[in-house]
Formats: structure tokens, sequence, C-alpha cells
């Protein structure tokens, strides 16, 4: 803290100084009151002490029970509660920093998870197409193979033999439309696992959050 050593060096100022003085006892009380008062305030200021704990030490200081020596140990005291308040406050704020980068990298995956989802469906919507084009046109094929081995099976069999390449063409596609179907799945499967974590760290900040809330109150 900024002003610590100023405090510091007061508390060894009044310590040293009322050391080498031989006056009496009820001639020092009398003199060094005000100047522990002073102390006790600068304490207070600078929040190492709280407010019942500020006109206690006052009381001790007029009534004579309060020496330099137990100042100095309560603001040593004092200064260990706020180092370790002030890493207590650096591990929460830690924590809640990585909830809020967990939640941001979950919100992350779950945008790209999407995209993904969007460019699967769109290959797999125009293999939808050109499997429907290709089934009327083995069915155009097919009818005309029919209609022409009465009068040619040379021009049939070349129509059977297009059929045949079509229906090659029309598995490759099925196949393809089943691996893009699992792969839907899949992305649908993940971005579920991820929404439900993401969902906890929000459950559990929210509920760091209302605890927060009523140490305040």
């Amino acid at each position: 803290m900024g002003c610590g050593g100023g405090l510091n060096d007061l508390f060894r100022a009044y310590g040293s100084r009322y050391d080498s003085r031989n006056t009496g006892y009820n001639d020092r009380r009398q003199d060094d009151t005000q100047e522990k008062i002073f102390l006790i305030k600068r304490l207070y200021a600078e929040g190492r002490i709280g407010k019942n704990r500020y006109y206690s030490l006052k009381d001790r200081a007029y009534n004579g029970n309060l020496s330099f020596e137990q100042l100095m140990d309560i603001k040593e005291s004092s200064f260990d509660n706020s180092e370790n308040t002030s890493q207590d406050n650096e591990v929460k704020e830690d924590k809640a920093n990585n909830k809020n980068k967990s939640i941001n990298k979950y919100k992350e995956k779950i945008k790209e998870l999407k995209s993904s989802k969007e460019k699967v469906d769109s290959i797999r919507s125009k293999i939808q197409e050109r499997l429907n084009e290709l089934l009327q046109e083995k069915e155009k094929t097919e009818e005309m193979a029919e209609s022409m081995v009465s009068s040619s099976e040379e021009v049939a069999r070349e129509y059977i033999e297009k059929k045949l390449d079509i229906e090659e063409n029309i598995q490759v596609l099925k196949k393809r439309e089943k691996e893009l179907e699992k792969q839907i799945d899949e992305i649908d499967k993940t971005m579920k696992v991820i929404d439900t974590k993401m969902l906890d760290y929000e459950a559990v900040k929210l509920q760091e959050e209302l605890e927060n809330i009523k140490k305040d109150i």
C-alpha cells in the first residue's frame, strides 16, 4: 500500500521517541494519547480496521490500556489480512475470468459447429436434388430400353448400359448422403454436449454472483 511506509515511519518515530524519555508513566500517558489516537485514525482511514474496532481502540488509548507495540501488532495483522483478502480476490477474479473464457470458448465452438452444419446441409441438399434428377433419368432410360427391344436390340442394349451407369451414380450419391447425415448427427450431439457444459458454467457463475450479493447485505 502506498501509505504503508508513512505509517511505519510514524510508528518507529513515536516508539523511539518514548523509549528515550525518562518521564513518569502519568506524564507519558498524557503526552502520547493524542499521538496514539492519530495513529488509530490513520489505521481506520486506510481501511486496516473497522468502525467498531476504531472506537474500541480509541477508548483503550484514552484509558491508557494501549501501547505503541500493540498498535504495531494491529497494523501488521491488518496488513496480512488485507494481503490475504487481496489474494483471495485475485483468485476469485481468476476463477471468474476462467469461467468467462470457457463460456466464450464454448460459444465460439457452437458458432463453428453451426457453420459446419450449414455447409453439410447445403451439400446434402444438392445431392438430394441430383438424386431426384438421376432417378427421373433412370426411369426414362428404362422406358426407352423397353420400347426399343422389339425394334432394335442394339439400341435397347445402349439404353440398358446407360441405365446401369445412372444406377451406379445413384448408389454413390446415396452413400454420400448417408455419410453427410451421420456428420449432421455428430454435429448435433456435440452441440448438445457443449451447450450443457456452457449452461453449467453459467449456472455456477450466477450462483457465485448471488452469493457475493448476499455477503454485501
